[in-house]
């Protein structure tokens, strides 16, 4: 049988750009995957919304496939994540509410996404979109590691279904080709039917993992233009290509791709810098869902020192699968919790307290926060530290991460002053960069929905300095709270939900403060203007 290549870049690379590349753009990949050879493109994703804005192929509706101009013989296709479809008390009943039948949309092929757990349970789902016509494919998800006899069992459970194309994924980027071709002799031997191969790259074995399975017999490869794809990304369609037309499997006219590969998608490579590094590289050795790479990396407030530590911690936790809490626990939240000895009471009374974070927009108009803290005296606090904000000026560093403390050594070491942080949590390795400066010692513990500032400690919503700094002010009997520096987050942002959710916890509480930022912030936050404050002129 001929080999099918897929190339799935807008549904997989869409986890960089919240799947919201143009129709200008669609329309030349189209174009280009017809003369390049490609025999299916899954265009995106289809499914329910996500309480945010994602972009038009996250959902892929048949309105918008029909508004582009498909090149004759090229199969379009989309994917849905079975989990969308399983929380639903009768799945198959589902499927009609995403598809009509296939005779009347444009699109042939649809994909069901499925972890290792769910498979047996997407039945009822294969055979709805069968009944509607669809070409169906299941794609297995973390299949590496688990041994021919239980893929051999898992491919078996689907002997019987209406299923045109099993598939199964390298999620964690860590399969070797000799495991490769095992999965495809499992399948191959539980089941009649067609075997397919979704690569990851994340220790640079994509293209030579769906080789190996081609060679094993698979006949449906996955791929990706300059490999855009969560995390590490894929095999890449340019190179994948280039193998057949070397093998002299198909002749395909590859100058419009790489003019694609080289124009639209290296620009979005320079923006969004996805493929192998180091960082991929450990995350398959050791066993993590690239998903906490990708989201460490994109995040300016990770160091690389840091991502390597929170690789260390996730491999001794085991995280096979993403979780947020999980990451924030190993690379953002790691807090110092314990009960606090220093009593905070009257330590701001009727003063200001200016909390000033490290955003750009601080830095901006750091001239006018400095006369502003000269001119009025507000109590400083400063979250971690700040190269831009005079030591002189700052009353207290505020601290409560134990991996952002260590990272801060260096600045700690060459300063001195009042730093606030759970004491008995200090990580023995930064006592030393700390031994010229008074602690004082404010508990703090963390739990979800709760604010809660008492005279020695205090509750956090989140695992944040800056709420740490909150409760600082509130039980130091501030009268109210000024910030800068928290630039925020776009609202597509999953850190800016975070952040909105816990804002909303604090405001409802009866220990919180007025807040309010001097400095443009995104965050839901009241705003004001540094330069106003220096008038005199604010509310």
């Amino acid at each position: 049988m001929s080999i099918q290549v897929l190339d799935c870049t807008l549904r997989d690379g869409g986890y960089y750009n919240d799947w919201n590349f143009s129709l200008d753009l669609a329309q030349r990949y189209l174009d280009v995957m017809a003369r390049s050879g490609v025999d299916v493109v899954e265009l995106g994703f289809r499914g329910p919304g996500q309480g945010r804005f994602l972009g038009p192929f996250a959902f892929t509706p048949d309105a918008l496939v029909e508004s582009l101009d498909v090149p004759e013989g090229l199969t379009l296709g989309v994917m849905m994540n079975a989990k969308d479809l399983l929380a639903a008390d009768d799945p198959g009943a589902m499927v009609d509410h995403f598809f009509a039948p296939a005779k009347d949309s444009p699109v042939d092929l649809v994909r069901i996404a499925a972890h290792f757990g769910e498979f047996e349970q997407c039945e009822p789902v294969v055979r709805r979109l069968a009944e509607l016509g669809y070409t169906v494919g299941v794609n297995i998800m973390q299949a590496g590691g688990r041994g021919y006899e239980a893929l051999l069992a898992k491919a078996g459970a689907a002997r019987d279904w209406p299923l045109d194309v099993l598939y199964f994924a390298d999620s964690l980027g860590n399969m070797d080709a000799a495991e490769v071709s095992d999965a495809v002799k499992a399948f191959q031997a539980a089941r009649n039917g067609p075997v397919g191969f979704h690569a990851h790259d994340n220790m640079g074995r994509g293209l030579d993992n769906a080789l190996a399975a081609m060679a094993a017999g698979a006949t449906w490869i996955d791929a990706t233009v300059l490999g855009m794809g969560r995390g590490a990304g894929n095999a890449r369609t340019e190179y994948l290509m280039l193998e057949l037309l070397r093998r002299q499997e198909r002749q395909p006219d590859l100058d419009a791709l790489f003019q694609l590969v080289i124009g639209d998608f290296g620009e979005l490579h320079r923006e969004y810098n996805w493929g192998p590094n180091l960082f991929y590289y450990l995350s398959g050795l050791y066993g993590i869902h690239p998903t906490y790479v990708q989201e460490m990396l994109a995040d300016s407030r990770y160091r690389h020192e840091q991502v390597l530590e929170a690789l260390g911690q996730l491999r001794k936790d085991g995280a096979a699968g993403f979780s947020r809490e999980r990451l924030q626990r190993a690379a953002g939240g790691e807090l110092m919790a314990s009960d606090g000895q220093w009593d905070a009471s009257g330590w701001a009374s009727g003063r200001d307290v200016l909390i000033v974070g490290p955003g750009q927009q601080g830095q901006q108009h750091s001239e006018a926060l400095h006369r502003y803290i000269r001119s009025s005296e507000p109590l400083v606090l400063c979250l971690n530290s700040n190269p831009w904000l005079d030591p002189g000026r700052v009353t207290a560093w505020v601290a409560c991460n134990r991996v952002r403390l260590l990272m801060d050594g260096e600045y700690y070491a060459g300063h001195q002053g009042t730093l606030i942080c759970p004491a008995a949590g200090l990580p023995e390795e930064a006592r030393g960069a700390l031994k010229s400066w008074e602690i004082l010692d404010y508990g703090v513990q963390v739990e979800p929905g709760v604010f809660r500032a008492e005279a020695q400690g205090c509750v956090l919503p989140r695992p944040l300095a800056v709420f740490y700094a909150l409760a600082i002010a509130s039980a130091a009997g501030a009268d109210r709270v000024l910030v800068a520096g928290l630039d925020g987050f776009s609202e597509a942002d999953p850190r800016y939900k975070e952040m909105a959710d816990a804002l909303s916890v604090y405001n409802a509480s009866p220990d919180s403060l007025p807040v309010t930022s001097i400095t443009p912030t995104r965050f839901p936050i009241t705003q004001d203007s540094v330069y106003a404050m220096e008038l005199g002129n604010h509310g």
